[in-house]
C-alpha cells in the first residue's frame, strides 16, 4: 500500500483531489479515485482538499506501540514546527508527555538541521560552476527524480535534517536505538522507507497522530511538569520556514542578495523548476520547499493559526532563552550525510493526435471550438483529460459539460416526446414552461403562455395547494373546457422555486368508466323488476296454495271425526 490511499464508500465523484494534485498521479475508475503511487510525489494536498476525508494517510500509531511494548530505547526527533499547534505550545509539557509515553530521550530535529545546512553551504563554495538546489524537502526531490530527471546532477547529494538526526542519535546512543520522528510532512512516510535511507528512522508519525496517540493515552499537557530536550538546537530551529537553511548556514549577504533564490510552494516550484534553464547561470544556490509558507504548512499540521501568527511563533521559540546555538558534534559521532538520486521511470505514453481526436469526439468535441476546458474533470485542458483517458487515469464520464448536455438532452427528449402534459410554474404561479402535450391538451401555445399567470389555463387552486403544504397534490380532475379528464401530480421543487405539474389524460377511461356504470345501472334496474315480478307471482301462486289448503284441512278433520264415530253420524 502506498502512502495515500482511498476510503472507496467515501470517494464520491467530485475530482478535487485531480484538480489538486499538481502531477495528476489520481487514477478514476468507477467514479472512485485512487492515489497512482508509482506518480505520486506525496506532497499530501490532497489528503487536505478531500470534502468526504476519504483519504486515509498510512498509519505509524502502530509500529511505534509496537516499540513501546517491546521495552527497547526508543528516542523521538521532533521537528521545531510543533510550535505552530496550541497544546504544544508548551515545549516543556511536550516533552514530558513524550517521555510519559515511553520514550527514553526527546530530541529535536533541528540539532541536525545544523549539520545539514553546513554541508550545503559547503556544497555551494565547492561547485562554483552551477547551482545546488537543496534536498531537504522529500517532496521536491520525489518530484525531480519523477518529473525533472534531467537536474537530478544539480540536486545536494545531502540527507535531509530528518534522516541525519536519525543517524547522529544511533552514532550517539547505539545501533538498536529505535528513532521516531514526529513533524508536519506526509512525505516523510515516504523518505524514510527508501532503500538508500532504510535503518536511518524507524518509524514516522505526524502531528496528528501525535495528538491521537496523547488522546489514547489520557495525557493532560498542561497538568504535567515541565521538561526540557535531551539536546539543544540552536539557530536551526527556523528551518522549516522558506529561506531557513540559507539563515542556519548563515549565508553571506552578497550570496543572499545575488545568488541565492528561496521558493515555497509546489505550483512556484514547479514552474521554477520547467523554467530552470532560464536562470541557472546567475544562481548558486536554490532554497526550495513543496509547501505554500514552508514547513510550518504541512499537511501533517492541523492547526487554526494562520501562517502569520505560526511563523510568529517558530521565531519566537528560536530567539528564546533555550535557543542557543547547538554544541559541535563529536569527532566520535560522525554523521554519513551523504545520499544518492534516481530517475523514476515513469509509465507514460505517447499518444498520436488522431488518438486524442477519437477520444475528445466521444465527449462531443469535434473542433478545437468543442474544447471548453472548464477543468472540471481536474485537469487543466480538454486534450490533457483526453490523454489521461488514453493512459487509464481518466473516465470519459468524467467530463461535466458533456454529462450535463447528455442528461439535458435526454430529459429534453422524454419531456417532448411524453404523451403526458407537463406545466412548469414559478412561485407567484407565472408558467415558465410548457411541454408539446401540454400545448395540445390545453390548446396553446408556449411562446403564448410563457410569463403569464396559470389561471389563464386551469384554476390554479391545486397548484396554491401544492404551494401551501409542500407535498404531493394527486387526483382525478376534468377540464370541460378542454374536454379531457386528467389524472394529475403537481409537487414543488424546494431548491429551484418551481411548482411542476404532470397530467396524465384519462378521458377515454373515464367515458369507459361511465358507459360501464351506465350499464350496470340499466342492468340492476331490469334485474330489479324482474325480481319484482317474481316476488308478486310467488305471493300470488302462495296466497292460492293457502287457501286450497285451508279448505282441505277443513273437509279431512270432518272425516276423521265420521270414522271415528263408527255411525257414520257427524257430530
Amino acid at each position: 500500500m502506498g502512502i495515500i490511499s482511498t476510503i472507496e464508500a467515501s470517494c464520491r465523484d467530485c475530482y478535487k483531489c485531480v484538480r489538486s494534485c499538481p502531477v495528476k498521479a489520481i487514477k478514476i475508475t468507477h467514479g472512485h479515485a485512487e492515489v497512482v503511487e508509482a506518480r505520486c510525489i506525496a506532497d499530501g494536498h490532497c489528503v487536505l482538499v478531500c470534502p468526504q476525508q476519504a483519504k486515509k494517510v498510512s498509519d505509524g500509531i502502530g509500529l511505534v506501540r509496537s516499540f513501546f511494548l517491546a521495552k527497547q530505547k526508543i528516542a523521538v526527533s521532533l521537528a521545531p514546527s510543533f510550535v505552530a499547534l496550541d497544546e504544544f505550545s508548551t515545549p516543556g509539557h511536550l516533552v514530558t508527555a513524550l517521555r510519559a509515553l515511553g520514550f527514553t530521550y526527546v530530541t529535536e530535529t533541528a540539532e541536525a538541521a545544523e549539520l545539514v545546512a553546513r554541508e550545503h553551504l559547503r556544497l555551494v563554495e565547492k561547485n562554483t560552476a552551477r547551482p545546488v538546489i537543496t534536498s531537504c524537502c522529500p517532496v521536491v526531490v520525489n518530484l525531480i527524480e519523477r518529473y525533472y530527471p534531467a537536474l537530478i546532477k544539480y540536486l545536494a547529494p545531502v540527507v535531509s535534517p530528518m534522516v541525519a538526526h536519525g543517524r547522529l542519535l544511533k552514532a550517539k546512543y547505539g545501533p538498536d536505538l529505535k528513532v521516531v520522528f514526529i513533524g508536519p510532512c506526509i512525505c516523510k512516510k515516504d523518505e524514510y522507507r527508501r532503500a538508500e535511507l532504510q535503518g536511518s528512522i524507524d518509524a514516522v508519525l505526524t502531528f496528528q497522530e501525535l495528538r491521537a496517540l496523547l488522546k489514547e493515552e489520557g495525557l493532560d499537557l498542561e497538568g504535567l511538569e515541565p521538561g526540557t530536550f535531551d539536546h539543544g538546537a540552536g539557530t536551526a530551529r527556523v528551518f522549516p520556514l522558506p529561506a531557513g537553511l540559507a539563515k542556519t548556514a548563515r549565508l553571506s549577504t552578497d550570496l543572499l542578495a545575488q545568488e541565492f533564490l528561496a521558493i515555497d510552494g509546489l505550483e512556484a516550484v514547479i514552474d521554477f523548476l520547467a523554467r530552470f534553464d532560464e536562470v541557472k547561470d546567475s544562481l548558486r544556490l536554490v532554497e526550495l520547499l513543496a509547501c505554500e509558507g514552508g514547513c510550518l504548512m504541512g499537511p501533517g499540521l492541523e492547526s487554526n493559526l494562520s501562517l502569520y501568527a505560526r511563523r510568529e511563533r517558530l521565531l519566537r521559540y528560536a530567539q528564546s532563552s533555550t535557543g542557543q546555538p547547538a554544541p559541535p558534534v563529536e569527532e566520535n559521532h560522525h554523521v554519513d550525510l551523504a545520499t544518492v538520486y534516481a530517475k523514476r521511470k515513469l509509465n507514460r505514453i505517447t499518444p498520436t493526435e488522431e488518438e486524442i481526436r477519437e477520444v475528445l469526439s466521444k465527449t462531443g468535441k469535434h473542433k478545437p471550438a468543442d474544447e471548453l476546458n472548464c477543468g472540471a474533470c481536474g485537469y487543466n485542458s480538454c486534450r490533457e483529460k483526453a490523454i489521461a483517458v488514453l493512459e487509464g487515469l481518466a473516465e470519459i464520464d468524467m467530463c461535466i459539460p458533456y454529462m450535463r448536455t447528455k442528461a439535458e438532452s435526454r430529459a429534453n427528449l422524454i419531456c417532448s416526446m411524453t404523451p403526458n402534459a407537463i406545466l412548469v410554474v414559478d412561485r407567484d404561479l407565472r408558467i415558465l414552461e410548457v411541454n408539446p402535450a401540454a400545448e395540445r391538451k390545453f390548446l396553446c401555445r408556449q411562446e403564448q403562455v410563457v410569463g403569464k399567470n396559470l389561471e389563464i389555463l386551469i384554476d390554479p387552486v391545486y397548484f396554491q395547494e401544492a404551494l401551501r403544504t409542500k407535498k404531493l397534490v394527486t387526483g382525478e380532475v376534468a377540464y370541460p373546457a378542454y374536454g379531457i379528464v386528467t389524472w394529475q401530480a403537481i409537487f414543488y421543487v424546494e431548491t429551484e422555486g418551481v411548482l411542476i405539474g404532470i397530467f396524465v389524460d384519462i378521458t377515454k377511461e373515464h367515458e369507459q368508466r361511465e358507459r360501464l356504470a351506465l350499464v350496470k345501472g340499466e342492468t340492476l334496474t331490469k334485474a330489479q323488476e324482474v325480481i319484482d315480478k317474481q316476488m308478486r307471482v310467488a305471493q300470488e301462486i302462495a296466497g292460492l296454495l293457502g287457501e286450497t289448503t285451508a279448505e282441505t284441512k277443513v273437509l279431512l278433520t270432518k272425516l276423521i271425526k265420521l270414522i271415528k264415530n263408527g255411525d257414520g253420524s257427524i257430530q
